[in-house]
């Protein structure tokens, strides 16, 4: 399942793509002009749910991999009303970011991991 967002450091317009991988759930963020895709990484689905149902003061950083060479890579998260703010990196690097909303993400999440 496919949602829009927006970038909040650069403005772009995002696509953020939900895919099953096992027990993980494949996030691709990709720019919705161009269709440039930006990042791919896997994480637990679990992990996703609790982080939405729990919504941690200031977020959190969940651990993934991408999903070709398994290269450790990072999910910061964070809900924000009816907000979900991502962004994806490896290490201390700036990484690719994307704001949807919170009723969407829920929804596409669900539908990947039931």
């Amino acid at each position: 399942m496919t949602i829009y967002g927006l970038s909040q450091t650069s403005g772009v317009e995002r696509l953020l793509q939900f895919d099953r991988i096992g027990a993980g759930v494949l996030l691709t963020i990709s720019d919705r002009v161009g269709s440039v895709e930006r990042e791919r990484l896997i994480v637990a689905g679990q992990d996703l749910l609790a982080t939405i149902m729990d919504r941690p003061a200031g977020g959190v950083t969940l651990d993934g991999e991408t999903p070709t060479h398994g290269k450790k890579r990072l999910l910061d998260i964070e809900v924000r009303r009816n907000e979900v703010l991502l962004r994806a990196r490896a290490g201390s690097e700036a990484g690719w970011d994307v704001a949807v909303g919170l009723d969407d993400f829920q929804d596409a999440l669900e539908r990947v991991i039931s």
